[in-house]
């Protein structure tokens, strides 16, 4: 598993991961120096890219990926976002890189904007969305598939994000 944490952190240091792509093929893999990711079906991006607080502090790598895993937890945060730590699925590790340790070995998925931000400089961009994501969240222990932008998130370990998430659903056991 430390393998592929760090061949993935170098590939994406360096550049490469920009490689790792979503596709609409929903057979479709990545692979990131011999690291197969499943990328799962189709996704579409929604609007809520723009209502990212500070966005330069994220590094998109992928504008959209579906992935399926269990939510471990959940907490508000001061910037109007709920932060979701969910434990993925066998086929989607790859994902993750060293920086998740600091999650738990989590991936941290983020809708943004869910209620009034406490944080100045958030309160403005989450007032800026007309139609914030306001659909119900997956609750601690549920295993779902989610749609999200796939970022590194540089203020935090570089750790990879679903950041924001566009939708969610339950995955059928």
């Amino acid at each position: 598993m430390a393998g592929r944490f760090i061949g993935l952190a170098i590939a994406v240091l360096m550049g490469v991961g920009c490689g790792i792509r979503a596709s609409s093929d929903p057979s479709a893999s990545a692979s990131s120096r011999g690291t197969a990711v499943n990328l799962g079906p189709a996704c579409t991006a929604t609007d809520q890219d723009q209502y990212v607080y500070r966005p330069v502090r994220l590094r998109v790598i992928m504008a959209c990926v579906h992935l399926t895993g269990t939510v471990v937890t959940s907490s508000a945060e001061a910037d109007g976002d709920i932060h979701l730590d969910v434990r993925l699925d066998a086929s989607y590790e790859g994902l993750l890189n060293p920086g998740n340790l600091q999650a738990g070995g989590s991936l941290v998925v983020e809708p943004v904007c869910r209620f009034p931000p406490v944080q100045a400089e958030a309160i403005r961009v989450c007032a800026s969305d007309p139609d914030p994501y306001a659909d119900a969240l997956p609750a601690v222990g549920e295993h779902v598939w989610l749609e999200g932008r796939y970022v590194l998130d540089l203020q935090h370990h570089a750790w990879a994000e679903l950041h924001p998430l566009y939708r969610w659903g339950i995955v059928d056991r």
